[in-house]
């Protein structure tokens, strides 16, 4: 039997993959040849810069490298502090089945870990531990039945669900250009050690075919000077940037998703009006992407029948993800850490610097759990005769949670951490104790499975439950609308004869009288 429907357009999310891979990167590190010998390595960093990201057949492309900075002192002469910068390039894949070009793609990209060997005084070899994390999502796009055309006796059960829906996506780069100059009190700059820069969003709006973030560049920079009991100083400072990123098709009153990062920071220092190298140009290139969409409830069809025939639903399973909510807090680390045999005692600590690494992460009685490692690097003067410079690495474990009322075990979540303050004080010459604050940014998400209708099948009844009258004893699970659907009836038709009061809530043992009477017209 031919039916007409109702239809209507169903868009919604579907996460085609998501995997987590590692990458090792291995490479030779020369020293330039206006840089003095290697004698001691104080610290060796590195950022991941992501130059590009392509979707391919069951791929993600990655290509970038890893930018290193090391500081270290100059052979035969301990006093003598310089820096080297290097990179080391890479190209990896990773494998997420059903991706396609055209769909939509996340990428996190992180530093595990680094390790290093000096091979000579010319040459040092690194290896580094790259966490990937790739997702892949594409909008499936259903015309979903919503209802029939001239099947007056059609029993319909609808239901009211979140859908979220992105409609395009974009990415952009800019330049944020300042001027700083020195603190009074700060020793001037000799030469610029090591620079980081990391993004902190304050504010993104989307307007008419744009996204536009707002927020800080926290820049902190090592510099070496002349004062000889503090050769080092730090500078830590926040800029303040605005970065767009067109969209088409984008207006005011959707959401979006952004990923910001510093591609590349450029610092110079210059003289003042005393001839002081006191004041630092700052460049910094900023990258971003973004994605836009809606979050709408619509109404969807789940099920139909019609009494006196056979309707056998065409249906189609769909995932909805929605996020549940997205919390920000601050954590204090504190250790206290005793120094090995292997290395000389403290006199000063003159630099402190950690990186936080997240292991696991997952929900336990309405708490979000973050475990991971903070990554410490201590350079500090010894205390024997040389009062020479060395540094300490230290990984320090931690667990961190976070309360979100309503959430279970059964839902995901995503944490990103980032340090906003670290301190270091000398307790005695084999002891420190080292004070992170850092800052914990948690989304949970929940999923679900839900059948959206495309069709049905229609045919005479042949073998249908006889007329009469029956008593039915209600079991586990049953509705009003299962029941009516398993004696071909209507949901009205048992109310007519039953006592039951709205909500219309039945409960296991409870006795439907059920009444039927079929005419049957075709």
């Amino acid at each position: 039997m031919a039916v007409e429907y109702i239809r209507d357009v169903l868009k919604v999310d579907q996460v085609v993959g998501q995997e987590m891979s590692q990458v090792l990167i291995e490479g030779d590190v020369i020293v330039p040849e206006s840089k003095p010998d290697i004698g001691k390595i104080l610290d060796v960093s590195g950022a991941v810069v992501l130059n590009s990201k392509e979707l391919i057949q069951d791929r993600v492309m990655v290509e970038g490298g890893v930018r290193y900075n090391i500081i270290y002192t100059g052979e035969g002469d301990d006093e003598l502090i310089d820096n080297m910068e290097d990179e080391t390039g890479f190209t990896h894949y990773i494998e997420i089945p059903g991706a396609k070009p055209g769909m939509m793609s996340v990428l996190k990209c992180e530093v595990e870990h680094i390790e290093y060997e000096i091979v000579n005084s010319r040459k040092l070899n690194i290896k580094t531990v790259l966490n990937m994390d790739g997702k892949v999502s594409s909008v499936l796009q259903l015309e979903a039945v919503q209802g029939f055309r001239d099947l007056p006796d059609v029993q319909v059960l609808k239901d009211r669900i979140k859908v979220v829906s992105s409609r395009e996506q974009g990415s952009s780069q800019s330049i944020v250009r300042e001027d700083l100059e020195l603190e009074d009190g700060l020793p001037s700059i000799q030469k610029i050690l090591k620079k980081d820069a990391h993004i902190k969003i304050k504010d993104k709006q989307v307007a008419d075919n744009r996204v536009i973030i707002q927020g800080n560049i926290n820049i902190r920079l090592l510099y070496s000077c002349e004062d000889q009991n503090e050769p080092i100083q730090n500078i830590s400072y926040d800029m303040p940037f605005t970065h767009t990123i067109d969209i088409m098709g984008a207006y005011q009153g959707m959401d979006c998703s952004e990923n910001v990062w510093v591609q590349e920071l450029f610092v110079e220092p210059r003289e003042d009006i005393n001839g002081e190298l006191r004041i630092l140009s700052i460049e910094a290139v900023i990258s971003g992407e973004a994605q836009v969409f809606e979050t709408d409830e619509q109404e969807i069809l789940v099920d139909a029948y019609c009494p006196g025939m056979v309707m056998e639903p065409k249906n189609k399973k769909v995932k909805l993800t929605q996020v549940v909510d997205e919390k920000q807090d601050q954590t204090v680390i504190k250790e206290v850490i005793t120094f090995p045999d292997t290395v000389p005692r403290a006199e000063q600590v003159l630099h402190t610097e950690v990186r936080p690494v997240i292991t696991d992460q997952y929900i336990s009685d309405e708490r979000v759990i973050i475990e991971g490692v903070l990554v410490s690097n201590i350079i500090y003067r010894s205390a024997d005769v040389s009062a020479e410079l060395a540094s300490l690495k230290e990984d320090i474990p931690f667990r961190h949670s976070m309360d979100v009322q309503g959430i279970t075990e059964d839902m995901d979540c995503s944490s990103q951490l980032m340090v906003e303050h670290v301190s270091c004080s000398l307790i005695a010459p084999d002891q420190v104790e080292l004070r992170a604050v850092v800052a914990a940014q948690v989304s949970v998400f929940s999923s679900s499975e839900q059948e959206v209708m495309l069709g049905v099948d229609v045919k005479e009844a042949e073998d249908l439950k006889d007329s009469g009258i029956y008593i039915y004893f209600v079991q586990p699970g049953d509705s009003l609308w299962s029941v009516a659907k398993k004696y071909n009836t209507t949901t009205d038709n048992i109310l007519k004869f039953n006592n039951i009061e709205e909500p219309y809530v039945l409960h296991t043992g409870d006795k439907l009288l059920i009444y039927k009477k079929l005419e049957v017209t075709l």
